[in-house]
């Protein structure tokens, strides 16, 4: 009796001693919270004004703002993504035809116009937002648009949305004020002060493997030291952290090369008092490019987006014609 409950206390204590308890589970990483910067917290505005557009809400939205490298497109892009809408983007130089091609072709679409800017003094071009933008008593869009290049129909009904990002806003421009007018607007602007701020917080995390957050913010600063006399964008970011990273396998001083892409890079702009005579001369280039076979549909244009009075109209292409003749060596 004795043995056999031995043997089998001493079964229990072995099996015991066999399987021990599991470790207990590491505690989960403590992510500490932040507040948005002021940068940040425009940027979720602007991405509330992507969504409005996205959902059906607004026919358009113009998102504008001087200082590049900001994340306007960024942010429309990401917005557009996580609604789950695939945009029609349009970039660089885009004629009247290609936009009209692009509406008919995608009438039901959200279409992204980034970075074109010139499209804005283009009178034909601004017809065509004029018309896909304003919804008639109907609720109709009807856009119409004539060329001998067109291959479709020279009329449509446009039921999509249209998001435009630019740098700044044409001046004195009736025709894009018109357009304007029919969309939502939003500035994305901030100081040098409000860049800095978020490149530190990025620069927090490190950059790969290779730069620590101390290395990264070394660079910051080195940036910040250039405020003064740049308007500082967040594309200065991660290509001044790969300088370094080049610069420690080259074995050179990263700060030259940074300072070299300053130096050309962000040059804080000072208005000059000629920006309006070359507004003026730009936008008759441009007329005289859109009508070039009838100088009167060149002045009704050239009016309607500059304001000014046919004197002008005729002594600035006096003056043009002067300087393409110069320019040639015509006497």
């Amino acid at each position: 009796m004795m043995n056999l409950l031995s043997l089998f206390t001493g079964n229990w204590k072995k099996s015991e001693a066999a399987a021990p308890l599991p470790p207990a589970p590491l505690p989960e990483p403590v992510v500490p919270h932040r507040p948005p910067t002021s940068l940040e917290e425009r940027q979720r505005l602007l991405g509330h004004h992507v969504r409005l557009v996205a959902r059906g809400m607004a026919n358009g939205l113009c998102v504008f703002g001087s200082r590049g490298g900001l994340g306007k497109t960024k942010v429309v892009l990401e917005t557009l993504h996580d609604e789950g809408i695939k945009p029609v983007t349009l970039t660089g130089h885009c004629t009247p035809l290609a936009m009209y091609l692009a509406l008919y072709e995608h009438p039901e679409s959200v279409i992204f116009l980034d970075d074109c800017d010139a499209m804005f003094r283009n009178l034909p071009a601004l017809g065509i937002l004029r018309s896909a933008l304003w919804e008639g008593e109907k609720g109709n869009r009807l856009v119409n648009y004539n060329s001998s290049q067109l291959k479709v129909p020279s009329s449509f009904h446009f039921n999509g949305r249209i998001i435009f990002a630019v740098n700044t806003l044409p001046s004195r421009n009736h025709a894009f004020t018109a357009v304007l007018s029919r969309v939502d607007q939003y500035e994305l602007s901030a100081s040098n002060e409000e860049v800095l701020e978020l490149m530190r917080l990025l620069a927090a995390q490190g950059f790969g493997e290779q730069l620590t957050p101390d290395d990264c913010m070394e660079v910051v600063d080195f940036i910040g030291a250039f405020s003064a006399t740049r308007e500082l964008s967040l594309r200065l970011f991660e290509p001044s952290l790969r300088k370094v990273m080049y610069a420690r396998e080259a074995g050179v001083d990263w700060r030259q090369l940074v300072a070299s892409q300053l130096h050309e890079i962000g040059r804080t702009t000072v208005p000059m008092v000629s920006d309006s005579r070359a507004y003026d001369l730009e936008c008759l280039r441009q007329v005289l490019q859109d009508y070039p076979d009838s100088i009167t549909d060149q002045e009704a244009a050239f009016r309607t987006l500059t304001r000014r009075s046919r004197a002008t109209f005729f002594r600035l292409k006096k003056m043009l014609g002067g300087t393409a003749q110069a320019a040639m060596g015509v006497g």
